[in-house]
């Protein structure tokens, strides 16, 4: 069920994600290829008024200076003087380039209302066309040569003694470079697609990862609840069927056992669903925790245990803290001890300030708890293998002291005793003064 589970939240994290990245690079690959486009045109536009430049300042254009400007650029030149075209037009490397060049030149001499881009003071037009599959930038403009100042080239404009030349270049080399850009982002979008597949596949199976682990604590749970409720009812049938000696207490017995594992399961529920409420008053630790000893001072030695008491000299401010829910906490520890340590161990009752919280502590001198179990000995459900042998021991009393420290904002962690034994301490928030 996980595993189905795990792979349909992967798909959809997945999904969700890769399908947010690519928008996103289509978007800033749009952009990025009109950037790139933009400043291929305002390139060409740029070699093209220099080309001008260079000619009108030319008293004569020879073939070498064509030639030069040809290797120097790597666009194709063509000129016409007086609606001729000049012979350099017919060199072998403008074959190919010839036919095209004369449709431009000939709907330039035909009309400037067709160009997409115009500069209404020199007439330059610069278009990008198809030509036998292939795309090509153009600029055509007439130009004056022999000019040395504005004033002459604009006379010599009007006198219509200026050439038309013709500029194409190929733009093979921009869609090469518009290509390389798509792979990059293509392979770019297809690695990220893979991380985030993985990054997808790892969060979910650590976000469902607390589901498993708690089914699998309340599977464990409920196997070791109806193995205790099992146990007692047994003793109650046979006793009930044989009628040994003392067989009324026998049954009074186990069904107070019964009675204590149902109300642990109510108290833990309650917690877990948050409808245990804490009644909070302000209570002295020093005088709560000697009412304690006092109370279960008879219930520690009727365990062959000793039980003792430290108290710190100096004043404990007050805690804010539920009385009733409290000494359920320290019951709770307090039986734990009780349970775990052999005749003959000793368990104390600690009492000191730490920074700006109070610590309750139980130490006792009993078996001690494994590394492993301590890591998990606060969970719910959780039950330590050498628990099983305890009769009254259900699973489920350090998990509800857990939620109790909890519920008041405190902390409680378990240490070894030096020496041998088990140290659960609490730690509560000191009220304000």
């Amino acid at each position: 069920m996980f595993r189905k589970l795990h792979y349909k939240l992967t798909l959809l994290c997945a999904l969700t994600t890769i399908c947010l990245l690519v928008i996103f690079s289509i978007l800033y690959l749009h952009i990025a290829e009109k950037t790139l486009t933009e400043n291929h045109i305002l390139s060409f536009q740029h070699d093209f008024d220099t080309i001008c430049g260079g000619l009108e300042q030319q008293q004569t254009i020879t073939y070498q200076y064509l030639l030069r400007l040809e290797q120097n650029s790597g666009y194709k030149i063509f000129l016409w003087d007086n609606n001729h075209p000049l012979s350099f037009n017919h060199i072998d490397t403008h074959k190919q380039y010839f036919e095209l060049a004369e449709e431009i030149y000939t709907d330039y001499i035909q009309t400037t209302d067709n160009p997409l881009i115009t500069d209404e003071t020199s007439k330059n037009v610069f278009q990008v066309i198809e030509y036998e599959n292939k795309s090509y930038a153009t600029a055509i403009a007439n130009i004056y040569t022999g000019q040395s100042s504005a004033a002459q080239g604009l006379t010599a404009k009007q006198n219509n003694t200026g050439l038309v030349l013709l500029v194409l270049s190929a733009n093979t080399y921009f869609y090469k470079q518009l290509s390389s850009q798509r792979q990059n982002f293509l392979g770019l979008a297809v690695l990220g697609c893979l991380l985030l597949s993985f990054f997808a596949y790892r969060f979910t199976g650590r976000l469902i990862k607390p589901l498993k682990e708690n089914q699998e604590q309340q599977i464990q749970f409920i196997s070791n609840a109806s193995h205790e409720l099992r146990t007692p009812i047994a003793v109650i049938l046979s006793s009930v069927s044989a009628r040994p000696p003392h067989f009324e207490q026998t049954i009074e017995q186990e069904a107070l056992r019964m009675k204590r594992l149902i109300n642990d399961m109510l108290t833990l529920t309650g917690i877990e669903k948050g409808a245990s409420s804490l009644l909070l008053s302000s209570i002295e630790p020093d005088t709560f925790l000697l009412n304690f000893y006092d109370q279960v001072y008879s219930l520690v030695v009727q365990n062959k245990l000793s039980l003792s008491l430290i108290l710190p000299d100096e004043a404990i401010p007050p805690i804010s803290a539920d009385a009733d829910k409290l000494k359920q906490l320290l019951m709770i520890l307090l039986q734990n001890a009780i349970t775990y340590t052999p005749e003959g161990g000793s368990i104390t009752l600690n009492l000191f300030l730490q920074e700006n919280t109070t610590c309750f502590q139980i130490i006792d001198t009993g078996i001690g708890i494994s590394d492993a179990d301590k890591k998990r000995i606060f969970e719910r459900y959780y039950r330590a293998d050498n628990a099983h042998h305890k009769k009254e021991h259900f699973g489920l009393g350090l998990c509800i002291a857990k939620e109790i420290v909890l519920a008041h904002h405190g902390s409680i962690k378990v240490s070894d005793t030096p020496g041998g034994g088990s140290t659960f301490s609490c730690y509560f928030p000191v009220t304000p003064s």
